[in-house]
């Protein structure tokens, strides 16, 4: 049983001071679990609330990447008890708006992102955090719960991989930026069978990470890219599919360019919603090229938990 008091990473907007605070352990109300964190991954989605560049609740504890340990379950939770290892999706639709009837809960207007825990509703960085049940799912046996902290991100990204529908095996593959987003997509492809990646970073550091997982993929500095593709046929030199985990515009903009006939561009990471970019109508038409974004993680987080992260485990995580 936990104490009364516990400490957790709390965002102000009004104040603009992200800060350590103690406060009440929450209580679970019928149908609700409450977990004790073990591990908590610090999101770009984070970053970009405490730079006031994506909608927040003006005051909330952060944290939608999180694993734990059930201690406490409320009246009417079926299918949990304390002791499950469990993680947790951040996002539920709330079931009774067009956008949840046509099977889009990623963009319903009560629910989606406008309730996400960690971000509208307390969340993962603290000692403990209340969850809905249905939010919840248990931890396969094989998978550790550092492992269990990465399957929010991992939902997302299979949300954008199952937008993508399955390029070809032999697909030229550039992925822009080898953050952690950068890091799961390169093994994602690399676990699926694709053999033919280049991730674009400017950061050293960086690069030697994507070079140390041992996937055989090249990473470079954006500018050796844009010399290779200049060097070249775009045909010989370009790209099928583009995945951008940067966020960054201006790497966005200068990729568009590096796409073959045919070729498909995933919007993954997440931009400042003011920011721009310019690319050719003309250019979309002749390549016939497709855009593909990807909002949150509608459905793909038990596939997430008990498919690929339990595939996955072993060699890539």
């Amino acid at each position: 049983m936990a104490g009364t008091a516990m400490q957790a990473v709390q965002w102000d907007a009004k104040a603009d001071v992200l800060s350590l605070v103690d406060v009440p352990v929450p209580k679970p109300e019928p149908e609700q679990v409450i977990i004790k964190v073990s591990y908590a991954g610090v999101c770009g989605t984070d970053l970009h609330i405490i730079q006031k560049e994506f909608p927040a609740a003006e005051k909330v504890i952060l944290g939608h990447e999180f694993s734990g340990v059930i201690t406490e379950v409320g009246e009417g939770v079926k299918g949990f008890a304390v002791g499950d290892r469990v993680c947790v999706n951040p996002n539920r639709g709330c079931g009774n708006c067009r956008e949840c009837f046509k099977a889009q809960p990623n963009h319903c207007q009560n629910g989606g992102l406008r309730t996400t825990i960690g971000i509208f509703q307390n969340g993962g960085f603290a000692n403990f955090c209340v969850a809905p049940s249905e939010q919840v799912h248990l931890l396969p046996a094989e998978v550790t719960l550092p492992q269990g902290a990465l399957c929010e991100p991992l939902s997302c990204i299979l949300r954008g991989w199952d937008n993508m529908n399955n390029p070809p095996l032999d697909s030229r593959v550039l992925i822009l930026g080898a953050g952690i987003i950068g890091v799961l997509w390169s093994n994602l492809f690399h676990h699926k069978g694709y053999r033919d990646v280049t991730v674009s970073e400017p950061a050293e550091g960086r690069r030697s990470r994507i070079s140390g997982l041992g996937l055989g993929y090249q990473a470079v500095h954006p500018d050796e890219v844009k010399s290779r593709v200049a060097a070249g046929n775009i045909r010989d030199t370009g790209y099928d599919v583009i995945v951008d985990c940067s966020g960054f515009p201006p790497a966005i903009e200068q990729a568009f360019s590096w796409l073959r006939s045919g070729a498909t561009f995933v919007q993954f990471g997440c931009c400042p919603p003011q920011e721009k970019i310019s690319i050719s109508p003309f250019e979309i038409f002749a390549k016939e090229l497709k855009i593909v974004g990807c909002l949150i993680n509608p459905f793909t987080m038990t596939s997430t938990v008990e498919g690929l992260v339990r595939g996955m485990s072993g060699s890539y995580l």
